[in-house]
This record gives C-alpha cells, sequence and structure tokens, in this order.
C-alpha cells in the first residue's frame, strides 16, 4: 500500500466513519474560515458538528448560514448550548451527540487543511495500538499571515511513536490542536470534569494509557496564535491549573481500577504529576513576569522538560529581574 496520505484508503475497512467536531466560542471573526477547513474535507464517510457555546456574538449564525448553504458530501449538523458549558462540558456534549469511531477536534479560530482527516486516519490504521495522532501546523497570526510553524515530533531516534514511558521520563510531546482520537478515549474513562479548563493534555494521558500516540511533522491546520488563545498569557493566568490536575488524578483512578494499567504505573504517574505541576506553576511564574527564586530558575534549567530555548530566557529573565532589583 502507498505511504500517500488518503491512497491507502481503499475499502471500507480503511474508512471508519469519523467525526470531525468543531468547537467555537465567540469567535465570529474567524469562524468562516474555519467552518471552510472542515466543509473542505477530502475523507468519507464524515461527520460534520459545528458547536458553538452560546456566544454573545454572531458565531453560530454565521455557522448556521453556512450549513444551511452546504451542499457538499459530508453529513453536517449545527448545534448551540443553551448556556455556556466552558471547553470540557462542551466537549462532553458534542462526544455525546457524535457517533464517528474516530474524532478530530478543531478550534474555531484554526483552519484545518483538507487533508487533516485523511492523514490523521491513515496513521491510526498503520498503528492499530496507537489511541491518537498528533500533527504539525502553520502558525498564523490574527490576520492569517504564517508567522512560524509547530512541528510536533520526537527527540532525534525516538522515531514517531510515544509511550507512556517517553511521558514518565519527560519525553513526551503534545499538540493539541491537530489531534485527532479513538473514541476509547472517552468511552473508557468517562466525560472530563465539567471544571477542567482544558481537554488538551487530559486527552494526551490518557490516550497514553490506553496505547500509544502517533507523532507526525505533516502539517494539518493553520494554528491562529492571537491575544485571545487559551494557551495565551491572558488565558493562562486566569486558568484554574488545579483543576487540570485533578483531572489527570481521576483518569488515573478510573485506569487503574478498570485495569489499563497496573499499580506500579499508576503510583509512578501521579509522582510524574506532582512535578508537572510544579513545573508548571513556575513556568506560568515566569511567562507572567513574576518573580521566581534562583532555586527555581535552576530547577526549572536543569529539568529535562525544559528546551534550550526556555533555559536562556528563564536564566535572562531572572538576571534581568535581580538587576531591577538591585538598582
Amino acid at each position: 500500500m502507498s505511504d500517500t496520505p488518503g491512497e491507502m484508503l481503499d475499502n471500507a475497512t480503511d474508512r471508519p466513519l469519523v467525526t470531525f467536531a468543531l468547537f467555537a466560542y465567540n469567535q465570529e471573526q474567524y469562524i468562516r474560515e474555519a467552518v471552510e477547513g472542515a466543509f473542505a474535507q477530502t475523507y468519507e464517510p464524515l461527520e460534520i458538528i459545528l458547536s458553538d457555546d452560546c456566544s454573545s456574538d454572531q458565531t453560530f449564525e454565521f455557522m448556521q448560514e453556512m450549513a444551511d448553504a452546504y451542499d457538499g458530501p459530508h453529513e453536517v449538523r449545527v448545534r448551540q448550548n443553551e448556556v455556556n458549558l466552558g471547553l470540557a462540558g462542551h466537549v462532553n456534549t458534542v462526544v455525546q451527540h457524535s457517533i464517528g469511531e474516530i474524532l478530530l477536534l478543531a478550534a474555531g479560530d484554526d483552519v484545518s487543511f483538507s487533508d487533516r482527516t485523511c492523514i490523521s486516519v491513515d496513521l491510526l490504521n498503520k498503528n492499530t495500538n496507537a489511541a491518537a495522532t498528533l500533527l504539525s501546523a502553520d502558525v498564523i497570526d490574527g490576520t492569517g499571515i504564517t508567522i512560524g510553524e509547530r512541528l510536533s515530533k520526537t527527540r532525534k531516534g525516538r522515531g514517531n511513536i510515544q509511550t507512556i514511558d517517553d511521558l514518565l521520563s519527560w519525553n513526551h510531546v503534545t499538540f493539541g490542536a491537530a489531534r485527532a482520537v479513538r473514541r476509547e478515549v472517552f468511552t473508557k474513562f468517562g466525560p472530563l470534569n465539567d471544571s477542567c479548563p482544558t481537554e488538551d493534555t487530559p486527552l494526551l494521558l490518557r490516550s497514553l494509557i490506553l496505547g500509544t500516540n502517533v507523532i507526525s511533522q505533516l502539517k494539518a491546520i493553520k494554528y491562529r496564535r492571537h491575544d485571545s488563545n487559551l494557551s495565551g498569557p491572558a488565558s493562562l493566568k486566569k486558568m484554574n491549573t488545579t483543576e487540570i490536575y485533578q483531572q489527570y488524578l481521576d483518569d488515573i483512578y478510573t485506569a487503574e481500577i478498570s485495569n489499563l494499567i497496573t499499580y506500579k504505573i499508576a503510583n509512578n504517574l501521579r509522582k510524574w504529576l506532582k512535578t508537572d505541576h510544579s513545573i508548571r506553576t513556575l513556568k506560568l511564574r515566569a511567562s507572567l513576569n513574576e518573580r521566581i527564586c534562583f532555586k527555581d530558575v535552576i530547577f526549572l534549567i536543569k529539568h529535562p522538560s525544559t528546551n534550550l530555548r526556555s533555559k536562556i530566557r528563564f536564566l535572562i529573565e531572572y538576571l534581568a529581574t535581580f538587576k531591577t532589583k538591585k538598582l
């Protein structure tokens, strides 16, 4: 079979029903491009769910208008939450309304390439033990101009598969904006906690507990970076990271009592989470220009989860803060 994306999908068993779920909230400025990317998917059979989390702008109206005018091959459904549920609650509701064996999660401010679904299904077909795929992206600004790229890649020599051992040894990568997951990531664990502010890393942990993740440098989306990003400084400052770690702990407990992982792995994951929480807190404080002590700076610089660029930035920012205080 050919390795060209889409060419290996030549019979019914290669083509499971896929759900392309587009999540939107107050994104009227970008939503038309996001919906066009969903409609342009070349994969079949595909159900497209355009879902709005009770926006206060015209996001839902634009999605409804475009769905009404659509005459392509895909099944398209438009829905809106009666009240704002937040990201986790929104994801739970859409998953409940979907029927695909594989789910692609798309943001209302990103733009998916037409072969995104084909690439994702290809990779999952080739890697039957994989519970998720993480693809790559071009990075664009608020106006749509390309300003960089985000490549999902493992460290040299580690191949394109990541496992739970990679997570525990800090060799994992994640890029939720271009992820596809098997439905088992939800059915085996149940819905996300409504209080969890993100679906990204909880789905990473779940998928690694269930199997492996396939990492690919094939680009699947245009990832839009702007001030309102969930991963932007303003959002990170308000994010309750404690709820993320509660989600992790709940999922580890579910996996342990369901015999998805051994007690030893569960215990190692809890230790990993404790360290990861400390690192996330320190990095967040550093990104918000809050002062951290020298011992914490050294800890971040030495830790394997910190890349070279971040090490240099942490040290420069600390020295600059120290100099300012001295003056």
